[in-house]
Protein backbone atom coordinates (compact mmCIF):
# COMPACT_ATOMS: atom_id res chain seq x y z
CA UNK A 1 0.00 0.00 0.00
CA UNK A 2 1.24 3.27 -1.14
CA UNK A 3 0.86 6.63 1.34
CA UNK A 4 -0.47 10.05 0.03
CA UNK A 5 2.26 12.16 -0.26
CA UNK A 6 1.18 14.36 2.64
CA UNK A 7 2.40 10.85 4.67
CA UNK A 8 5.22 10.31 2.97
CA UNK A 9 7.16 13.55 2.23
CA UNK A 10 10.78 13.37 3.29
CA UNK A 11 10.66 17.66 2.50
CA UNK A 12 8.53 19.13 5.01
CA UNK A 13 9.27 22.63 3.47
CA UNK A 14 8.59 22.18 0.11
CA UNK A 15 5.05 19.88 0.90
CA UNK A 16 4.34 23.20 2.97
CA UNK A 17 5.12 25.37 0.28
CA UNK A 18 3.36 23.14 -2.48
CA UNK A 19 0.18 22.91 -0.33
CA UNK A 20 0.30 26.84 0.47
CA UNK A 21 0.79 27.62 -3.53
CA UNK A 22 -1.79 25.28 -4.42
CA UNK A 23 -4.59 26.86 -1.60
CA UNK A 24 -3.62 30.42 -2.96
CA UNK A 25 -4.28 28.90 -6.34
CA UNK A 26 -7.37 27.51 -6.04
CA UNK A 27 -8.49 31.45 -4.70
CA UNK A 28 -7.95 32.41 -8.78
CA UNK A 29 -11.32 30.81 -9.11
CA UNK A 30 -13.16 32.97 -6.85
CA UNK A 31 -12.27 35.93 -7.95
CA UNK A 32 -15.40 37.88 -10.17
CA UNK A 33 -12.20 40.71 -11.28
CA UNK A 34 -9.96 38.01 -12.64
CA UNK A 35 -7.07 39.99 -10.82
CA UNK A 36 -5.33 37.53 -8.36
CA UNK A 37 -2.04 37.68 -8.28
CA UNK A 38 0.19 34.36 -8.99
CA UNK A 39 1.81 33.12 -6.06
CA UNK A 40 5.02 34.63 -7.06
CA UNK A 41 3.77 38.01 -6.93
CA UNK A 42 1.85 37.48 -3.92
CA UNK A 43 3.67 39.48 -1.16
CA UNK A 44 5.32 38.60 1.58
CA UNK A 45 2.69 38.95 3.56
CA UNK A 46 0.21 36.58 1.87
CA UNK A 47 3.13 33.97 1.43
CA UNK A 48 3.77 34.12 5.05
CA UNK A 49 0.21 33.51 5.62
CA UNK A 50 -0.92 30.80 3.68
CA UNK A 51 2.32 29.13 4.50
CA UNK A 52 1.43 29.06 8.20
CA UNK A 53 -2.33 28.29 7.20
CA UNK A 54 -0.57 25.08 4.96
CA UNK A 55 1.34 24.20 8.05
CA UNK A 56 -1.93 24.00 9.81
CA UNK A 57 -3.19 21.82 7.71
CA UNK A 58 -0.73 19.79 6.95
CA UNK A 59 0.04 18.86 10.66
CA UNK A 60 -3.88 18.21 11.20
CA UNK A 61 -4.08 15.96 8.33
CA UNK A 62 -1.25 13.88 9.92
CA UNK A 63 -2.32 14.12 13.27
CA UNK A 64 -6.48 12.95 12.18
CA UNK A 65 -5.67 10.39 9.28
CA UNK A 66 -2.62 9.16 9.95
CA UNK A 67 -2.71 5.08 9.33
CA UNK A 68 -0.34 2.51 10.40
Amino acid sequence: MSLCRICSANDEEALVEDVARSMWDTQRSSDPDDAWRPWDQAGPYWQRVMLQFAKATVKMLRTEHYVQ
